[in-house]
């Protein structure tokens, strides 16, 4: 406490410098602090199941890629051995309209797998962003991957040991595919999808 000149006393809380305006002692913390919560709208990881089907899809992408590039790297052999097929169900058909056939079938099978694959890439890419609907769309997608993994293995894959290789890639990459799709609708990769339609309504 300070003595002033009239007698009273001045808290030393209050007390203020020489020449100076009145200082107050800020209040004591109380251990609750004022400042707003930290934002709760950051990035939710994906849960475990979520993860490796993302890790299972990649792996089906990279099998079904390997197929497309290792086969039209050796599509000369496969356009000859085509060729000889597609001659037999075209018996009348000339040389010219073989060899129009044979590249229609062969190259336009490759294309099919190539673009199943890059619709599926873009869908789960979709997905990961916690859009529910992307997995419904990879269903029907899935589907037809089945039926271009089988036009491919029956006009572009050579049979015997020497499409041993093509066969074993493409079996792999459509079992993958289907373990990827199965993860997507576990009950705890669907709750996290759903969490994320749920804060796009709240916002």
């Amino acid at each position: 406490m300070a003595q002033q000149a009239d007698g009273s006393r001045q808290s030393s809380a209050t007390a203020s410098p020489i020449g100076g305006p009145p200082r107050s002692t800020p209040p004591s913390s109380s251990g609750i602090s004022l400042s707003p919560p930290p934002s709760l709208d950051g990035v939710v990881r994906p849960p475990g199941p979520a993860l490796l089907s993302r890790w299972l899809w990649v792996a089906s992408f990279v099998a079904g890629i390997a197929v497309v590039v290792t086969t039209f790297l050796a599509r000369d052999s496969h356009l000859d051995r085509l060729k000889g097929v597609i001659a037999n169900k075209l018996p009348d058909g000339d040389a010219q309209a073989i060899e129009g056939a044979t590249a229609v079938v062969f190259l336009g099978s490759l294309a099919m797998l190539a673009l199943v694959v890059a619709m599926e890439a873009v869908l789960l890419a979709v997905a990961f962003k916690r859009r529910s609907w992307a997995r419904w769309l990879l269903a029907p997608v899935a589907l037809l991957h089945a039926v271009v993994t089988v036009i491919t293995a029956d006009f572009v894959v050579a049979p015997g040991g020497e499409g041993l290789l093509s066969t074993m890639l493409l079996a792999v990459q459509y079992v993958l595919a289907a373990a990827g799709l199965i993860l997507l609708f576990l009950p705890s990769t669907t709750a996290w999808l759903m969490s994320g339609r749920r804060r796009a309504t709240e916002i």
